[in-house]
C-alpha cells in the first residue's frame, strides 16, 4: 500500500524527504496523520508526528532552517522537538521525538492506542505501511485500545485522550481499555492543567459529547477533570426537577447538544455566533458545553429547606465564584473565565424576563446590557436549563412560552446587531464639564441612563442628553451633589 498521494497533502514534505535520504537517516512518518488519512477525514490535517532513530536534534533544526520555520525544544532528555511552520494564516506542526526503545516496534508499542502505531518510512522511494499492532483492522472496527496497559501510567492525559477520540470518531472503547482507564484515573491529577484543558475542549468539539461525558461519569472520571462537580452528586432538588444536580447538568449538556445540532446549527446567525473564537482555536459553543456542566455548583452550598419547600436561592452567585478555582485546574484564560463566570451568574434571568410575558424593552435592553455579547449564549444556557427540567411540578405551557419568548429575542438580537450603532450623544467629558462633576460612579450612571434612552427612542440629540442628566442630578439629594462636584465649584452653579 502506498501513500505517494497523501503524502503530498504535508506541506514540505519534500524538503524533509530530500535531507533525510541525503544523511541517510532512519526516519518514520506515525501517528495521527496517517489514522485521518486512512479513514479519510476530510479536515484540515496540520499536525505531523515524526520518529527518528539518531540524529533527532540536528534533523529538526537543519529542516527548520530550510523552511525558515521555528523550532523548540519539547523534552530535551527524551530529545523532543518541534517545528513550527505559518502558511497562508494557517500554522503547522512537526514534532520530532528519538526512537524509544530497542526498535521501531518497540516504540509504536509504547503509543497511546493501536489505531496511532501506524508508521510510514520517509528514506524508501515506494514506502509501504508499517503496522504492527492490528491498527488497520481496529480503524475498520471503530476500535479503541491500548496496546500496553502501561502506557496509560507513562502518559495519564490518554485516559481523556480516549473519550475525545471516542466522542469526535465514533470509536468504541475496547472493556478491557476501559478497566485499565478506570484503574488509573487518580494519575490523571498529575497531567499538566494546559494539557487536560485541551483534551477536555476536544471532546466538546464533538457533536454528541455527551455520550462521552455520560461515559466519563458512569467510571467517575470526570470527578479528576471537574472536581468541583463531585459535590453536586445526589444533591436532590425541588418538585421541578426529575433529576439531582449532576444528572440535571449531564442532562443540560444532552439538551444543548439537541438545540444546536437540530435547530441553532441551521440557522446562519445563531451557527456563526456559536462557532466564534473566544481564544486561538476554541470556540463559543464549546465554553457553553463546560457551563452545562457547571451551571448549577453554587447548588450544595446554597440548598435550605423553607417551610417543607427546598430552595437554591443564590446558587447562581455561589456558582460563579466557584469558578476562579476550577480555572487554576484548567489553565483558563481570562476571557473563557469571564464568559463562564456570566453564564453561570446569569443563567436564571432570560426566566424572568419571560416570566413578564412579553418582557419590557427596557428589561431587554439593559439583559443585554449586562450581558453584552455573552447574552444570546445565557439564553441557549437558559433554553438548555429548562428543557433538562421535568419535575412533577414543571409547567409546560410555561415552558413553551419561555422558549418562544427566548427565540425571538435571539432573533432581535442578530437582527439589532445589524443595525448601524447610535452616535453617541454624550461622553465623561462632556459630563464633567457641563455639569462641573469630578470622576465619580455617577458620570457612569449618567452615561448608561442616556445611552438606555437613547436605546429606547426616548432622547435622539447632545441637547435632550444632558437635559436628562440634569434633570437626574437635579433629584440627587443635595448633599449627594455637594460631594460629586469639583472643588470650588459650588459657587455660579450650572
Amino acid at each position: 500500500m502506498t501513500f505517494h498521494p497523501t503524502l503530498k497533502k504535508i506541506p514540505n514534505f519534500t524538503v524533509l524527504s530530500r535531507i533525510v535520504r541525503k544523511r541517510n537517516l532512519a526516519v518514520w512518518l506515525v501517528g495521527g496523520f496517517l489514522r485521518d488519512s486512512l479513514l479519510g477525514v476530510d479536515k484540515f490535517l496540520s499536525d505531523f508526528d515524526f520518529c527518528v532513530a539518531k540524529d533527532t536534534t540536528s534533523l529538526a533544526r537543519e529542516f527548520a532552517k530550510q523552511i525558515k520555520a521555528k523550532c523548540i525544544v519539547l523534552d530535551e532528555e527524551q530529545e523532543s522537538l518541534r517545528v513550527i511552520f505559518k502558511k497562508n494564516n494557517r500554522l503547522y506542526t512537526y514534532d520530532f521525538s528519538r526512537l524509544r526503545g530497542k526498535d521501531l516496534k518497540e516504540d509504536l508499542s509504547l503509543r497511546d492506542f493501536s489505531i496511532n502505531t501506524l508508521a510510514l518510512s520517509l528514506n524508501q522511494k515506494s514506502p509501504k505501511l508499517l503496522d504492527y499492532y492490528r491498527a488497520q483492522e481496529d480503524l475498520k472496527r471503530g476500535w479503541l485500545r491500548v496496546v500496553k496497559r502501561r502506557v496509560l501510567a507513562d502518559d495519564p492525559l490518554r485516559i481523556i485522550r480516549a473519550f475525545s477520540l471516542s466522542a469526535n470518531y465514533s470509536f468504541k472503547i475496547q472493556p478491557k481499555t476501559l478497566l485499565a482507564m478506570a484503574a488509573s484515573k487518580k494519575l490523571i491529577k498529575k497531567v499538566s492543567p494546559e494539557r487536560l484543558s485541551e483534551e477536555l475542549f476536544k471532546i466538546f468539539l464533538s457533536a454528541d459529547s455527551y455520550q462521552a461525558v455520560k461515559l466519563m461519569d458512569k467510571l467517575k472520571i470526570i470527578d479528576e477533570v471537574l472536581p468541583v462537580i463531585t459535590k453536586t452528586r445526589g444533591v436532590r432538588q425541588g418538585g421541578y426537577h426529575h433529576l439531582d444536580v449532576w444528572k440535571h447538568s449531564l442532562e443540560t449538556l444532552r439538551q444543548f447538544e439537541l438545540l444546536y445540532n437540530r435547530r441553532l446549527a441551521k440557522d446562519n446567525d445563531s451557527f456563526n455566533y456559536l462557532n466564534q473564537e473566544v481564544i486561538y482555536n476554541r470556540r463559543r459553543f464549546q465554553v457553553i458545553k463546560l457551563a452545562c456542566l457547571l451551571h448549577d455548583i453554587g447548588k450544595p452550598s446554597a440548598k435550605k429547606r423553607l417551610k417543607k419547600k427546598t430552595i437554591f436561592h443564590t446558587h447562581e452567585k455561589i456558582g460563579s465564584e466557584l469558578i476562579d478555582k476550577l480555572a487554576e485546574r484548567l489553565r483558563l484564560s481570562s476571557r473563557e473565565i469571564e464568559v463562564l463566570k456570566k453564564l453561570i451568574f446569569w443563567h436564571l434571568r432570560p426566566g424572568y424576563l419571560a416570566d413578564q410575558s412579553p418582557p419590557t424593552r427596557r428589561a431587554i435592553y439593559r439583559f443585554f446590557r449586562d450581558t453584552k455579547e455573552d447574552g444570546v449564549a445565557v439564553i441557549i444556557l437558559s433554553l438548555s436549563d429548562w428543557r433538562a427540567t421535568r419535575g412533577p411540578l414543571t409547567d409546560f405551557y410555561k415552558r413553551r412560552k419561555h422558549e418562544k419568548i427566548m427565540l425571538e429575542l435571539i432573533k432581535a438580537y442578530f437582527s439589532e446587531n445589524k443595525r448601524k450603532p447610535l452616535v453617541k450623544l454624550a461622553d465623561g467629558h462632556m459630563i464633567m464639564n457641563r455639569f462641573k462633576l469630578k470622576p465619580s460612579p455617577l458620570v457612569g450612571k449618567l452615561l448608561r441612563k442616556i445611552n438606555e434612552e437613547q436605546a429606547l427612542g426616548k432622547i435622539s440629540t447632545p441637547k435632550e442628553a444632558l437635559s436628562l442628566a440634569k434633570e437626574i442630578i437635579e433629584n440627587l439629594p443635595t448633599r449627594g451633589r455637594k460631594d460629586l462636584s469639583e472643588p470650588g465649584s459650588e459657587k455660579g452653579g450650572g
